[in-house]
């Protein structure tokens, strides 16, 4: 991809300091690893803007299409105008129980195919979202959900683990037991 890389580097860098954050917190909001923040504030390119960049503009509070706007010449958008509500500012605000932003980044950018709750313990559950990719085709998410189902019987078999009390499920018993 054509484009600017050092000047998405010096953007990266200046907001990270404006938020007071290291590198390696930087890293853990975004969900990267902290090479890659190395490497972007140096100014290492990618052949196109991809869900680690994605990830970056939703760390910093920049609205989807700055890294764009950035490697143009331009500036980080703004995430909300002046007087515009932010429609994702309560999962950036911790609404969820404070997840990580690569997985406020999904859910706020997916589209919901399917939930449920998996009972761990009587203290935890577990919540399971599937989400399909904002480009998938309608095929696609199809098979997904395909896949999905299966995978929902693993969790039902893991949800009646918990359901007895010897701690054994049922299909592997011993006979007789």
């Amino acid at each position: 991809m054509d484009g600017d890389w050092l000047r998405l580097g010096r953007a990266v860098r200046a907001a990270r300091g404006g938020k007071g954050l290291s590198q390696v917190k930087l890293s853990e909001v975004a969900g990267v690893g902290r090479t890659v923040i190395q490497t972007i504030e140096r100014g290492g390119g990618f052949d196109r803007v991809t869900s680690t960049l994605r990830s970056l503009e939703v760390a910093l509070d920049w609205k989807r299409g700055s890294v764009e706007s950035i490697l143009e010449g331009g500036d980080p958008l703004p995430l909300h105008g002046p007087g515009e509500q932010d429609p994702a500012g309560s999962l950036r605000q911790g609404a969820y129980g404070g997840l990580p932003l690569r997985v406020t980044h999904t859910l706020i950018e997916g589209t919901t195919l399917d939930t449920t709750i998996v009972p761990l313990t009587p203290n935890a559950d577990m919540v399971v979202v599937v989400m399909g990719k904002p480009k998938a085709t309608a095929e696609q998410l199809k098979s997904a959900l395909l896949a999905w189902e299966e995978e929902r019987g693993y969790l039902a078999r893991l949800a009646r683990l918990f359901d007895d009390p010897q701690g054994t499920p049922e299909p592997w018993r011993e006979p007789g037991s």
